[in-house]
């Protein structure tokens, strides 16, 4: 089984030795923990790199970005042009963060900057519909953000599967092959942590402190990496049975 990946950014510069390059790295050694057999192949999107042919993978998944999901930039246009190709197809397809916002924006939803500020350090969310591929179950997902951006609006038909009075559209699913979360299943608490450290002036020392406080509470990024390649039928949901 093959998963695409669109890398969507690169990680600035004073974080690559530490955390790396870019984000397809972080989800390809979480999903290398959960499923070794699984093959990768990435696409640079924010360098306007984009699969031409939708067959290729058996699955696809967009990552984050600092940029904006309406952006006019001309690499997010394509991008929004392959989703609605993808969706078209019914290809399955997952989006986190940015990746989340984009397909979100492309299948008629609505993405805008939120008047809340920053969503940073743990969120939790209630899982609000169940999904047969959530296994193993939980009534709240806690997960790693760093946005501004939020989904505003979900697209015609699409299911609030998780969210909070700070991000009510935390996590969606459009018909059967479209999943999008927010948060970031991918980061490790280290990254997050030095997020917020590097945002501290912009966010004063109230919220900074908040935000800190988050990531002493634990994330549940395992399994919500889990529930993705569930979901995208990389990986039998009955497998959940013996992690």
């Amino acid at each position: 089984m093959k998963l695409g990946i669109l890398d969507c950014d690169h990680l600035d510069a004073d974080f690559t030795e530490r955390f790396g390059r870019v984000y397809s790295e972080m989800f390809i050694s979480g999903f290398r923990a959960l499923q070794p057999a699984l093959t990768f192949r990435v696409w640079a999107a924010c360098e306007g790199e984009l699969p031409a042919d939708l067959a290729e993978c058996d699955a696809w998944l967009i990552t984050g970005s600092r940029h904006d999901a309406y952006s006019d930039l001309p690499w997010v246009v394509a991008l929004r042009e392959w989703i609605v190709r993808a969706d078209a197809a019914r290809v399955p397809l997952a989006g986190v963060c940015f990746g989340h916002q984009a397909i979100a924006q492309a299948l008629g939803g609505a993405v805008n900057k939120s008047a809340k500020g920053w969503g940073l350090g743990v969120a939790t969310n209630p899982v609000l519909a169940s999904q047969s591929w959530m296994v193993p179950g939980s009534e709240q997902i806690r997960i790693l953000a760093s946005h501004q951006d939020q989904v505003e609006t979900l697209p015609p038909g699409a299911q609030r599967l998780a969210g909070n009075d700070f991000c009510p559209n935390f996590m969606f699913q459009s018909g059967e092959h479209v999943v999008a979360i927010q948060g970031h299943p991918e980061f490790s608490v280290e990254y997050d942590r030095a997020l917020i450290e590097k945002r501290r002036d912009s966010l004063g020392e109230a919220r900074y402190q908040a935000c800190l406080a988050t990531l002493e509470s634990g994330v549940d990024s395992a399994l919500v990496l889990r529930w993705l390649l569930q979901f995208l039928g990389l990986l039998p949901v009955n497998q959940a049975a013996v992690a």
